[in-house]
């Protein structure tokens, strides 16, 4: 039969020699066969099956790897065609025609590629694959290369049914790895297709029926494979039915999972058992009647994570006895409640789990239920339990320890029966632990014999028991007696400490003290004392409660009149302890280590009696303040007996009382503590350690008012604030708590005022009293009484706080104020005073606008401020020098003592920043008064006060001298710089002459004054005398001509200010000019002063430092330059020729002088040509009249050249400007009436060269390349350019041939800017430019 011949993909792969086509061939093969409704045609195309093994047994095997895995790709769920995959079975058995003998078509291929036909089995018809599964023929290279994974997108129906029938229908047996895919998938992912129950897939339901057979049946739980836990498909199926769907019942599977557990009980304690339990707990707490059987169930199979439901089961339990008090005794009977070794443990670990949650411990569980609890611990814990309820036989709870906190909450009853039980079974094993959480008698176990601490707590049950107490009193007696009769130490330490138990445990705070005083006779045995008086002997819980004096019944409430009396027991019992202690520390075997706990006991009684005082039921007629006095008589009685200890560890208890008392209660507890303080702090000749009891009521007192201050009341602790601070004035850390901005804004505005003007009133009278040391007068003796006096910090503190205070109006604060300022001693009060009264009136001036004048605040507080001129101005500002001071002082021969520095004294510093505007703006309202009439007066009140100072000065150290011939000057003299740098025009004329005479003496200091100054400076003993140093840092001889410069400075600055002035444009001239005429006398060292005269009169700097009116472009700055200048530069060439006339000293050029007169036109005014041609005009004209004058000589013309370009340079900044002087200055034939000079043309020519120098930089001159650059303003630089173009060229017209040569030079030199000068000329003028 001929084969047909290959079509369409089947011919590309044949025919086509490109291997890419090839693939391109089978890949679109491939994309046809997946189709059922296509695949067929793909297939012909081919030449059916026949032609596909022909294809093959040619292609690559590259080629045959693809063509095998297409095929593979092509039968998938939802593409299967049953015709497509009975092609593809006779495909494969004609590739392996050796194991398919039947088959007809055989393949001629013989290469071994076996391999890749296996691929082609999963588009097989799932007959043929299940016939190979059958056959499991390792040989068969479709069974060698079987892919199960990838079988069961084809064929899963098939592989199921297999595993299925395998499992639950005695089926063949499968292999091995057929079994663990189609099982694990089959059960978790496939098929993905909904199940037939809600929330449940196909895969989930499979599962559970296989997971159900292997229950029901032996065959299938033995078929089961061994590596796939049933347990883990449980779960696998929960988590997926969480996921769906949290509100899905998963009752059933909990319950298929313990019937798992059940059959295999090693899965019980696997995680996967405890997700199980977890999860019915979670539907345990929802509905727990309804899952009880399940929970119980899950307690008896031992569970994973059940020991975790007790404490739940018991919470439960207390909450409905009945209804799980089954579930409760399972948990127990299953070892969850703890071992039957340990029953305590056990039981208060469940009751620690009861009792988690916001109510008290007392309302979670009653003595009741504990002791139901218990009774079912104890039946049902053990294997053979008992009923403590019933039983008398306790022998199975034998030998084993019982928590003392389980005794103590079960009741009083059932406790005394619980442990005379106990007691009964377990003669020599202390069976009763300690407490864990503090030290108690109880902790006595083993000693003095075995079960001692259930002695003693039986004792302390049976307290209402008379007989009981009877026989307790009796064993004390044996106790004491043993004690003393025993021969060792260590013994006799037992017997005492176990005796002052019994005493505890008795209950009477008598019998204790008794026996307390009683075990004094040991204080000698080191050992013994140690034991007896240790912490775990008189540091227990009991021992404290019983000291505190106020032991609470259960039956009855304390009373004061009941406390009293045992509060004065026990505090003679906390006195004899000291005194025991005492007596021992006179022994040699004193042990400071064995008394430690008497500190600790103090602070633990305290807490306790106020612990205990607070629950007090006060009777009629008593208030809280009887409870503090009962107290604090004991603590006052034991203050004077033991010392600052106790009251050390009494601070915080007494505060913590008094937190919960009322204002009125507050308030006399607080005035009974400051009066105990004034008593301590009036003891004379106390010792160390009253100091410090009366520094510890100190601060009781104030941490108490504090208290007051911060509560709901703030308003009560005001009277309490003011005597604290009145008669408590060192505390200044205090003070400033008591007076803080956040109380007094708590305060109501009247309360405020008033606490503030009267604690005014209160530190002027003390500060009244308070009296300063005269000068001469010795300082108190340092035993003296202390005075009554304000400490200085409060008051300046006070002062600050009412700057621009919120809480208090300011007429209120300007009364504080005040009153603080006039009754004010020391600096720094005053500073702090004078400080806010100046904020406060900033603060009016800045409120009330244009209408403060009104405000009669304004005049009030200056007048006030009137009050510090004679302060500031005194000498000595800290200590200020009264008139009978200065008249003792001369009496003497003495000095007074100025103020301790050279820089300006702080209350006069205040006054001059007063006017200045920066810490407060708005007096600038009142400059000009308040320099009249402060700073002023102040100044002139300084000058005289060391005026006298300089004449007792000279009168001691060099009589010969008169103080007359030295100037007014004030305490320093940076007040003048200090008014000239920040306020020169408010100063007036007398004044500004002082300053003059003063600059002028430290430019011509007097031999006298110097002479006497090396002499005080080589003297040891004065040269550290305060007067001396002062002395010399008035007249010092180093920096004098380093002060004078910044004087002068600033005296230039004000005469060329264009503004209103105090002092005259006149006086400040003739300061001026008789400081240089001082500076010409001696010009040889004054070279470098004369030059900064020279340079502040400069009109540069004066256009740089003066003020310049915008508006007007600095017409009137300018102007008044140009007239001051003009006068002072004439007199001061005037003076400079009279000095050269009248000696042969050197004297400087006047020239510079010369210069400045010159008419320079205004350098912001718009540019006229007339006004430049006027200054090129003149300027000639002093050229001639200076080259003429005796002046003119020939080596200075240099520097007449760089003078003056470097004046125009500094005014003229603007390159028109200096193009415009350069065309007037260089133009040789400005003036025709004028004879030429040579000298003059060349300095002109010279000056002309350097201003077109300094023009020229970045290519400014040269014209533009394009007419579009070419604008107005640069269209007029070029008019310019050439008219200095011009005046260039006619330099060659000059006669002289040197003039001509320097010309010719200068342009090679700057051949640049030649040719962008004459950028600006035609064509034809450029050809004439030079070139280097």
């Amino acid at each position: 039969m001929e084969q047909p011949q290959p079509t369409g993909w089947a011919q590309a792969w044949r025919d086509d020699v490109n291997t890419q086509q090839r693939r391109f061939a089978i890949r679109r093969f491939g994309k046809a066969i997946v189709d059922p409704a296509k695949w067929k045609a793909s297939w012909d195309e081919g030449g059916g099956t026949s032609g596909i093994l022909s294809l093959l047994s040619s292609a690559s095997v590259t080629e045959v790897k693809a063509f095998c895995t297409v095929i593979r790709a092509s039968n998938r769920r939802g593409r299967k065609s049953s015709y497509r995959e009975k092609a593809v079975d006779e495909l494969v058995m004609a590739l392996l025609p050796q194991h398919y003998p039947s088959t007809t078509l055989r393949t001629r291929d013989k290469r071994p590629l076996q391999k890749f036909y296996g691929r082609m089995l999963q588009g097989c018809s799932s007959s043929f694959v299940e016939r190979v599964l059958e056959a499991q023929d390792e040989s068969n290279p479709l069974f060698q290369q079987l892919d199960l994974e990838k079988l069961l997108f084809a064929h899963d129906e098939m592989l199921k049914r297999r595993l299925a029938n395998y499992l639950m229908h005695d089926g063949p047996k499968l292999c091995d790895r057929e079994i663990d895919i189609s099982l694990r998938e089959f059960v978790s992912r496939e098929p993905p297709f909904q199940g037939t129950q809600p929330n449940m897939s196909s895969s989930m339901q499979f599962g559970l029926e296989l997971l159900q057979a292997s229950i029901n049946s032996a065959a299938t739980a033995k078929r089961w494979p061994r590596h796939i836990s049933q347990l883990d498909v449980l779960l696998s199926i929960y988590r997926r039915l969480t996921r769906k769907s949290r509100s899905a019942d998963k009752t059933p599977l909990i319950q298929l999972g313990f019937r798992l557990i059940e059959l295999k009980l090693d899965l019980r304690l696997s995680p996967n058992a405890l997700v199980l339990w977890e999860g019915l707990v979670t539907l345990w707490k929802k509905s727990p009647r309804q899952y009880e059987d399940l929970v119980s169930q899950g307690v008896r199979l031992g569970l994973r994570g059940t020991a975790s439901i007790l404490p739940i089961v018991a919470t439960r339990w207390k909450e409905d006895t009945d209804q799980y008090q089954q579930l409760l005794v399972e948990c127990l009977r299953q070892g969850l409640g703890g071992s039957a070794k340990n029953i305590s443990d056990g039981y208060m670990k469940t009751v620690d789990g009861i009792q988690r949650g916001k109510e008290p411990r007392a309302e979670k569980l009653n003595p009741e239920l504990r002791w139901s609890l218990l009774r079912l611990y104890c039946q049902h814990v053990p294997e053979k339990g008992i009923d403590i309820e019933t039983s008398s036989d306790f022998s199975r709870l034998a030998n084993q320890d019982w928590s003392f906190e389980l005794i103590e909450q079960l009741g009083k009853e059932r406790a005394m029966l619980f442990l005379n039980r106990l007691y009964d079974v377990n003669p020599n094993f202390d069976f009763l632990r300690a407490p864990d959480n503090h030290t108690s008698i109880y902790s006595m176990c083993s000693e003095p014999r075995h079960n001692f601490n259930v002695e003693l707590l039986l004792v302390a049950y049976r307290r209402d028991d008379a007989d009981s107490q009877q026989r307790a009193r009796i064993e004390l007696d044996e106790l004491r007696k043993k004690a003393t009769t025993s021969r060792e130490q260590e013994d006799r330490g037992i017997f005492a400490k176990a005796s002052a138990h019994y005493a505890m445990a008795i209950g009477d705070l008598e019998l204790y003290a008794e026996t307390l005083l009683w075990q004094h006779r040991f204080i000698r045995d080191p050992l013994t004392a140690s034991t007896i008086f240790g912490y775990d002997a008189i540091l227990t819980q009991e021992g404290v409660s019983l000291l505190s004096g106020m032991t609470l019944s259960p039956t009855e409430c304390a009373t004061l009149s009941t406390a009293r009396p045992r509060l004065a027991v026990a505090n003679q019992i906390l006195e004899s302890l000291y005194e025991a202690k005492k007596t021992a520390q006179k022994e040699p075997s004193y042990r400071p280590s064995s008394w430690t706990a008497l500190s600790s006991l103090l602070s633990d009684v305290n807490r306790q009696r106020v612990s205990r005082a607070k629950e007090i039921k006060l009777q009629s007629k008593e208030t809280e303040i009887d409870i503090f006095n009962a107290l604090w008589e004991g603590h006052v009685s034991l203050v004077n007996s033991i010392g600052s200890d106790f009251l050390t560890h009494a601070l915080d208890p007494i505060c913590d009382l008094l937190d919960d008392f009322s204002g009125p209660s507050h308030i006399t507890a607080s005035e009974t503590l400051l009066n105990y303080t004034a008593e301590w702090k009036k003891k004379a000749e106390r010792n160390s350690d009253q100091d410090q009891i009366a520094a510890l009521m100190e601060l009781v007192t104030w941490r108490v008012i504090s208290q007051l201050a911060r509560s709901k009341t703030p308003m009560l602790a005001c009277d309490l604030i003011r005597r604290a601070i009145i008669e408590n004035p060192e505390a200044s850390s205090w003070h400033r708590q008591f007076l803080s901005i956040g109380y007094l804004k708590n305060l109501p505005a009247e309360t405020a005022e008033t606490m503030l003007l009267s604690f005014a009133a209160a530190i002027g009278e003390k500060l009244e009293e308070q009296s300063y040391v005269r000068v001469g007068d010795e300082a108190p003796a340092k035993g003296a009484p202390p005075q009554s006096m304000i400490k200085v910090s409060t008051v300046k503190y006070l002062a600050q706080l009412l700057n621009d205070a919120e809480f208090i109006s300011p007429a209120s604060a300007v009364e504080v104020l005040i009153e603080l300022f006039k009754s004010a001693r020391h600096i720094d009060i005053r500073l702090a005073t004078l400080g806010s009264l100046l904020g406060t009136l900033n603060t009016v001036l800045a409120d009330n606008g244009e209408q403060w004048r009104s405000n009669p605040m304004v005049e009030k507080i200056l007048s006030t401020l009137d009050h510090v001129v004679h302060i500031a101005g005194n000498i000595n500002e800290r200590q200020p020098v009264k008139g009978k001071d200065w008249a003792e002082a001369k009496e003497k021969a003495t000095v007074p003592a100025p103020s301790d520095s050279s820089d300006i004294p702080p209350l006069f510093q205040v006054i001059l920043k007063i006017t200045e505007g920066s810490q407060f703006p708005h007096l600038k309202k009142l400059q000009r008064e308040l320099f009249a009439r402060l700073v002023v007066p102040t100044l002139h009140q300084s000058q005289e006060q060391h005026r006298r100072w300089f004449a007792l000065f000279l009168a001691k150290h060099r009589p010969a001298l008169d103080a007359d011939i030295l100037p007014h000057i004030p305490i320093t003299p940076k007040i003048w710089e200090h008014l000239l740098q920040s306020q020169a025009h408010l100063v007036p004329t007398a004044i500004m002459r002082d300053y003059n005479q003063y600059l002028l003496l430290c430019l011509q200091l007097p031999a006298e004054i110097k002479d006497l100054i090396k002499a005080l400076q080589k003297d040891a003993t004065l040269r550290t005398d305060p007067s001396v140093e002062h002395w010399v840092s008035i007249f010092n001889l180093s920096p004098n001509i380093s002060s004078w410069l910044g004087g002068i400075h600033k005296l230039f600055e004000l005469l060329l200010a264009p503004i209103e002035k105090a002092s005259s444009d006149t006086d400040l001239m003739d300061a001026i000019v008789s400081q240089a005429s001082a500076l010409l006398d001696d010009y040889e060292n004054c070279l470098v002063n004369w030059s900064s005269i020279m340079k502040d009169i400069a009109p540069a700097r004066a256009w740089k430092n003066a003020r310049i009116d915008s508006n007007d472009d600095g017409k009137i700055t300018w102007e008044h330059w140009r007239k001051t200048a003009l006068e002072l530069t004439q007199r001061l060439i005037t003076v400079v020729e009279k000095k050269k006339a009248s000696s042969n000293a050197v004297m400087p050029s006047t020239f510079p002088l010369r210069l400045w007169r010159l008419p320079y036109p205004n350098p912001r005014a718009k540019r006229h040509d007339g006004d430049f041609r006027d200054l090129a005009k003149v300027l000639d004209e002093h050229l001639s009249s200076f080259l003429e004058s005796e002046e003119g000589d020939m080596l200075f013309w240099t520097t007449l050249v760089e003078e003056t370009h470097s004046t125009f340079a500094s005014i003229y900044t603007d390159i028109a400007i200096r193009l415009c002087i350069a065309r007037h200055v260089g133009d040789l034939g400005l003036d025709p009436t004028q004879k030429p000079i040579p000298a003059v043309q060349l300095i002109k020519v010279a000056i002309t060269l350097k201003t077109i120098e300094t023009v020229s930089g970045k290519s400014q001159l040269r014209k533009p390349k394009s007419d579009k650059d070419l604008t107005p303003e640069k269209a007029e630089l070029g008019e310019l350019v050439e008219q200095v173009r011009a005046v260039v060229e006619s330099w060659d017209q000059v006669e002289q041939a040197p003039f001509r040569h320097m010309v010719m030079q200068w342009k090679r030199q700057h051949n640049n800017i030649w040719r962008d000068i004459c950028s600006w000329a035609s064509a034809n003028d450029e050809d004439d430019v030079p070139y280097s």
